[in-house]
C-alpha cells in the first residue's frame, strides 16, 4: 500500500521565511512521550537550509491530532506543502 510522505517547508508561498526560526518544534510539541506515539511518522529536517516537518499519511493513525494541526497550519500561514508517494 502506498504511502503519502508530506513536507511542510518554512518558506510561504510568497518566497519569504516563515517567522519565528523554532516554529518547527513550537508547532510539533517534541518531547519524549510525543515522539513515542509518532513513531518515526514525523521529522523535523533542514532542508536546503530551511527548517521543515517531514511526516506521511500513517502520522493521522498515530496522532491525528497532530497530523491535522500540522495541516491545518500549514495552510493557514501560506506555507509551502509538498506530496511524495511512496511504494
Amino acid at each position: 500500500m502506498p504511502i503519502t510522505r508530506y513536507t511542510v517547508s518554512g518558506i510561504t508561498k510568497d518566497g519569504q521565511k516563515f517567522r519565528p526560526s523554532d516554529w518547527t518544534e513550537r508547532l510539533v510539541c517534541i518531547q519524549p512521550e510525543q515522539l513515542k506515539r509518532y513513531n518515526g511518522h514525523l521529522k523535523i529536517r533542514r532542508i536546503d537550509g530551511i527548517k521543515s516537518i517531514v511526516f506521511d499519511d500513517q502520522l493521522k493513525y498515530a496522532c491525528e491530532f497532530t497530523y491535522e494541526r500540522i495541516l491545518s497550519f500549514a495552510k493557514i500561514n501560506h506555507l509551502n506543502i509538498t506530496k511524495e508517494i511512496i511504494e
